[in-house]
């Protein structure tokens, strides 16, 4: 490995700062950016839908890292990126801003995006405004902020974060009632006695 060596780490979530940090504790010399869509320090997100949402969280106890530590690891924080095209042939990322850089090695930690809820009527870039997804902080600043005393809360999906967040809007005092697509909540990832 070489000190001019680059690694470029596209994705600032839980994967992508993990990786920083245990590239530069294990031996990598050269530098190391992570970029990254958000503005925030990577940050825990399971407590999105339970601790946060509630308000029984701050924003500054979500973060992974305080950046003096990511600073005193030699990793470059570009927050805020967003990354529009890779090269492969020449090692290059093209960012929105219209920016290059250079890698000699890339990773990819991009995580996941929450699947759009199609249904007829639903225009999918203009959802009505009580309309949310839970991926980010943002996300879930937006359902905090629709939270408030004698509003119903509908979650759609039976999972552990739908069934969370229905779980933190009744600890509001917020009515919630969930749509689960399956027979049962859970379905996917318990027997039916827990369910």
């Amino acid at each position: 490995m070489d000190t001019t060596d680059s690694l470029l780490i596209v994705g600032a979530g839980n994967a992508g700062a993990e990786l920083a940090i245990s590239a530069r504790q294990n031996g990598w010399t050269g530098a190391i950016t992570l970029l990254g869509d958000e503005t925030h320090l990577p940050y825990h997100r399971p407590p999105l839908s339970k601790a946060y949402l509630s308000g029984k969280a701050d924003a500054d106890s979500l973060s992974m890292r305080p950046n003096e530590a990511y600073a005193k690891a030699g990793i470059a924080l570009r927050l805020g990126t967003h990354v529009v095209s890779i090269d492969r042939e020449t090692k290059t990322l093209r960012l929105a801003r219209g920016e290059r850089l250079e890698y000699t090695k890339l990773a990819l930690c991009l995580g996941g995006r929450a699947r759009p809820m199609q249904v007829e009527g639903l225009i999918e870039d203009r959802p009505p405004v009580n309309l949310h997804y839970l991926r980010s902080r943002a996300d879930a600043e937006a359902i905090r902020g629709n939270l408030k005393p004698g509003c119903r809360l509908i979650v759609i999906g039976g999972g552990y974060v739908g069934l969370e967040v229905a779980a933190s809007a009744r600890s509001l005092g917020i009515a919630a009632t969930i749509l689960e697509a399956q027979s049962r909540v859970l379905a996917r990832v318990t027997g039916p006695e827990v369910s």
